[in-house]
């Protein structure tokens, strides 16, 4: 169970806010990581900086899921949770679940590369 509230504190980074994000600036927002290198790489630079900042137990869970190092996670996290939304492999109501601290098996899959 803490494994999954760890997934959810750091899907919730992706939205910016924990109050999770409206049906019209999510299609916004992923038409504009679609369409941008340069709005995806600042968005991913920002996520990096703020997954860098979570708890070591949080970065180790996520680490496990996403079987990578410790030191990659940041930016194995903002890069595939990136894709993901831009992809719309992450939908509106996955980012929302999150947001209400559930993590959707859609999530996990993206979040181990799959």
């Amino acid at each position: 169970m803490k494994l999954m509230k760890f997934l959810a504190i750091s899907v919730i980074s992706i939205t910016a806010s924990g109050c999770g994000v409206s049906q019209g600036t999510y299609n916004s927002g992923r038409e504009m990581l679609r369409g941008s290198p340069a709005v995806r790489s600042q968005f991913v630079s920002n996520c990096v900086g703020t997954i860098s900042r979570k708890p070591v137990t949080t970065r180790q869970a996520l680490a496990k899921v996403m079987n990578t190092s410790l030191r990659s996670v940041p930016s194995v996290y903002c890069r595939r949770m990136t894709q993901g939304v831009a992809s719309g492999r992450i939908s509106h109501s996955d980012l929302n679940a999150g947001a209400r601290g559930q993590v959707t098996p859609k999530v996990i899959r993206v979040l181990q590369g799959r």
